[in-house]
């Protein structure tokens, strides 16, 4: 594969799905279009146009299906549309109107049989051949392709994934000769622009194969109408063509990838499982009405990048970012810009803090930019030297870079520019970091902060038991440097692991040094110097452990804080509900 915009392509389609079981008709479509609702609000967080397309059902079933689509040239989809109405369908079941002009047809004389196409198909049970007759040039004298989903329609048992379907077709009549119980026959279907030469023309035209003749007289029958008694448009849609919805527009073609499929399936399955439910005023039960929907995740990521990406890189929207914001310094972090980073992302009174990351890597400026324009962050935050002397805020956005075709095209990517300027005049501001009264905040902004502290409290917590795990490995070999030092040197036995549970016998040759891991890779010789190394980590180790054991209790008391201030608003809000 090769990678496109820092990604690997690749055709698989990892489905996230949801099932849905409603006890009526109208309750499982109100809940179809839930679901469709959150879709939608979801490809729009993703920040990408969605085509909403009309869609077969297929071997799924059911009666009503869209699929989700992103318009994009490397699509392997057709999706058309009406540039005047919201009509859009795939390629499928997308039609045309046709008009009174186009149903008329030329004089016998005009169309010959050179004029005339056929697409062969057979039945799954090879028992039928399947002519369709359609003409091979448009109105505009533009080549025309068949319509295989259209001849699908009329003949629900046409297999199309056959390569030869004639002469698996006579195969069948070859054993019909044999005697076989078999009955051969053959269904031609014709365009509506064919109606009325089809029929002067038959005689000349190849209704049964060269290599399939027969002497036995077969059944034919002719199809000229779909089941509604409408003309049969079996060319497949082109640019231009007119909108069967409204008079004024014409349709699109599209290529898209597909991205998401929702079905209605009514009673399908839950019939044929007897899965049903007996409602409260209902003596019989009633079959489940279900739904199935489907959001392919793996190619998310992969349409936004394509969608998104511009020639400095990709551009990711704030919902699946790596981060909301960059924040890079263009002389090195210190003590302001760290104080700034800590503003930014933490809980204040406008709201939650952002999700930004501070660029602290040993590069050079230049570097640093082009790296993130490459990740593709919303915003990035430069701290230059008219931050750094004045600490202006309007100086401080003016160094906001907005990806985008305008600076305020892609404002929408953080909660908004006034939540913007707030969150960074607040970690623009010197001091101590703001206070919240938990009082004036909602049960949801509470539920909100409780959320934050809960994982920062289970950071700090992983991070302390990860601190006690190291300290006693630096104390078992502090113990084992003391033990070895207070050795004889008759005691130089010593029992090597290969694995967890096994060892093999060995002999010290030098009893005078050891070899020190010193965290960096290194390795470095000694033994007395050892035992001062090891005492110092364990107890480095110690007041590291004090310290975020303060820091954590302090943590725990503020969830409980938070925890009996939501306790009392839920409290008096059923209160005041009762």
């Amino acid at each position: 594969m090769r990678p496109r915009h820092g990604l690997l392509r690749s055709r698989e389609f990892i489905m996230k799905d949801l099932y849905t079981f409603d006890t009526s008709f109208e309750s499982a479509i109100e809940t179809y279009k839930c679901v469709s609702k959150a879709y939608r609000a979801f490809f729009a967080d993703m920040k990408i146009p969605i085509l909403v397309a009309e869609a077969s059902s297929g071997d799924m079933g059911g009666d009503y299906s869209h699929e989700y689509h992103l318009a994009h040239p490397i699509g392997e989809d057709r999706v058309i549309s009406c540039d005047s109405c919201e009509y859009t369908a795939n390629d499928e079941v997308a039609t045309a109107r046709l008009s009174d002009h186009s149903r008329q047809t030329s004089p016998p004389l005009a169309i010959t049989q050179a004029d005339i196409g056929v697409w062969r198909g057979v039945t799954k049970d090879r028992t039928t051949l399947i002519n369709a007759w359609y003409p091979i040039k448009s109105s505009h004298g533009t080549g025309t392709e068949i319509n295989t989903h259209a001849v699908k329609e009329l003949i629900a048992e046409l297999d199309t994934s056959v390569n030869d379907p004639v002469h698996s077709w006579k195969d069948t009549a070859a054993a019909r000769k044999e005697g076989k119980n078999t009955r051969p026959r053959i269904i031609n279907v014709i365009d509506f622009r064919l109606e009325t030469v089809y029929s002067q023309l038959k005689e000349r035209l190849p209704l049964i194969p060269g290599s399939a003749q027969s002497a036995e007289p077969l059944s034919q029958s002719d199809i000229n109408a779909s089941q509604h008694g409408e003309p049969l448009n079996l060319v497949r849609l082109m640019d231009g063509d007119s909108c069967p919805r409204c008079e004024a527009g014409s349709l699109r073609i599209h290529r898209a990838l597909e991205l998401g499929h929702t079905f209605y399936l009514g009673s399908r399955y839950s019939k044929p499982f007897e899965l049903s439910v007996t409602l409260p005023n209902s003596k019989a039960p009633v079959p489940v009405e279900m739904g199935c929907y489907g959001i392919g995740v793996s190619r998310i990521f992969g349409a936004v990048a394509e969608h998104k990406a511009d020639e400095r890189g990709l551009n990711w929207p704030r919902a699946i970012a790596p981060f909301e914001i960059v924040v890079i310094p263009t002389s090195g972090v210190n003590s302001q810009t760290l104080e700034f980073h800590d503003k930014l992302t933490s809980w204040s009174s406008t709201g939650p803090g952002f999700d930004a990351v501070l660029d602290d890597r040993k590069e050079t400026f230049g570097w640093k930019m082009q790296d993130a324009d490459m990740t593709g962050y919303p915003v990035t935050i430069v701290l230059g030297k008219a931050w750094r002397e004045r600490g202006k805020l309007q100086n401080l956005l003016s160094t906001i870079t907005y990806r985008g075709a305008t600076p305020t095209a892609n404002c929408d990517n953080l909660a908004s520019t006034t939540s913007l300027e707030q969150r960074i005049s607040a970690a623009n501001m010197a001091g101590e970091r703001e206070t919240i009264n938990l009082d004036t905040l909602e049960p949801q902004q509470l539920a909100q902060v409780k959320k934050q502290l809960d994982e920062e409290l289970e950071h700090l917590t992983s991070s302390y038991a990860q601190l006690h795990g190291a300290q006693n490995k630096f104390k078992d070999c502090l113990r084992c440097v003391n033990t070895r030092s207070a050795a004889t040197d008759a005691s130089n036995s010593v029992l090597v692991p290969l694995t967890n549970s096994l060892y093999v016998k060995g002999e010290l040759s030098n009893t005078e040094s050891v070899l020190v891991d010193v965290g960096t890779g290194f390795l470095i010789e000694k033994l007395k110097a050892a035992e001062q190394f090891y005492d110092d980590k364990v107890q480095e180790l110690g007041h590291n452990l004090k310290d975020l054991e303060a820091i954590v209790q302090r943590k725990q008391n503020n969830v409980r804080a938070v925890e009996e201030v939501l306790r009392q608003k839920i409290m008096a809000a059923q209160g005041a509900n009762s």
